[in-house]
């Protein structure tokens, strides 16, 4: 009976299809293979281990040999995420092992014009790969999304790895697409033309890395990662977007309420803030469990536009899980000092919600999937 039914309708039936499940299809007949390939490899997804003692990617590799074997899939890869998990250490073990596989994944990826996603979180700051030798005559004129880790010093200190992170401006000038922007271990200035990134919505990166790139590009969404003192010069520059930054994502560096004062100096025109709080040693030491949030009340006044506020990143360690009695009144505190707040996430990962008759109300936590 399958084999009288048109393309569209397996593809539509192989679309709701897990991957594992597709690579068993394919292997049904002729047919079945042309149709689920072609959705297999739409939406290309590696994470793999390579130790010390493995230290070649052989599904990175497998994938690249396919796509230049078979010329047919380069046109419908849409998406492309790569994640190597290394082992800490020196990089110079890896090199004769990674430098030709990056070279394969260069030929693979040029002949891909119409991706649009590219997530390449490679493992190896410190050792001598570069973006150029990846990226080089790749062009992407549909790439909305790119995210680029794991290459040159990253986030290792100068003073131990001086050689700094080899240039990316020249991939990002050629690719004015990009909407979305992922530098997540980059800690440099970036030299970009003013004409360069110039729908880009989204960033995210170290606060010297966004103070180079926001300035005069429509950014609206901001993460910032690194380490959690941020100069009033960097935050002056991010502020400089052309357009308001209304979503704040600080849940990958410890913010103290210190910095976030300083942050409402510049951004607050901010509506959405996702925080990991450091508390313990920035409020009074009388204070203990979730009474050391208390102190926001004040800080969070500062942001007139600020209707969401998600502390879920917080460790819960280091205040304790709290009730449902505190972070009721909590709710209520902040809302005085902050009459915009509508959506509050606490470290216990409870969603409360202002509802205009019950006032502040836990929302119940997700139902798991049933089992299948």
């Amino acid at each position: 009976m399958s084999t009288h039914l048109p393309n569209e309708t397996l593809t539509a039936i192989f679309n709701s299809l897990q991957p594992n499940v597709l690579v068993d299809v394919l292997r049904v007949s002729h047919r079945f293979r042309l149709v689920a390939e072609r959705i297999l490899y739409s939406n290309i997804s590696i994470i793999e281990t390579i130790p010390h003692t493995s230290p070649l990617p052989h599904f990175t590799l497998c994938c690249c040999q396919t796509l230049l074997r078979r010329p047919h899939l380069q046109e419908v890869v849409r998406k492309i995420a790569i994640r190597w998990q290394t082992d800490s250490g020196p990089r110079e073990p890896y090199m004769p092992y990674i430098e030709p596989v990056l070279r394969t994944l260069n030929s693979a990826l040029r002949t891909l014009y119409n991706l649009e996603s590219l997530d390449l979180a490679l493992g190896l700051s410190g050792g001598t790969i570069s973006s150029r030798g990846i990226l080089n005559e790749c062009q992407f004129p549909s790439l909305r999304s790119f995210a680029l880790s794991g290459v040159g010093r990253g986030s290792l200190s100068p003073k131990y790895h001086p050689t700094p992170t080899p240039p990316i401006e020249w991939f990002l000038n050629a690719t004015p697409s990009i909407q979305h922007l992922r530098l997540a271990d980059c800690y440099e200035v970036l030299a970009l033309q003013p004409t360069d990134l110039p729908f880009l919505n989204t960033f995210r990166g170290s606060a010297p890395t966004a103070a180079s790139v926001l300035p005069g590009r429509p950014v609206q969404h901001v993460g910032l990662v690194g380490h959690e003192f941020v100069t009033e010069r960097d935050l002056a520059r991010i502020a400089c977007s052309s357009e308001r930054i209304r979503w704040l994502d600080l849940s990958s560096m410890s913010v103290t309420p210190l910095l976030l004062r300083d942050i409402s100096r510049h951004l607050f025109g901010v509506e959405c803030l996702k925080l990991k709080l450091a508390l313990r040693h920035t409020l009074h030491h009388a204070m203990s469990g979730i009474s050391l949030l208390v102190g926001l009340v004040h800080v969070l006044g500062r942001f007139p536009e600020l209707h969401q506020l998600d502390l879920s990143p917080t460790n819960i360690d280091s205040i304790g899980p709290g009730n449902a009695s505190e972070e009721s009144q909590l709710c209520t505190m902040w809302h005085q000092g902050c009459p915009s707040l509508r959506h509050i996430t606490f470290p216990s990962k409870v969603e409360w919600i202002l509802e205009p008759e019950n006032g502040w109300t836990p929302q119940p936590s997700p139902s798991p999937p049933p089992s299948r």
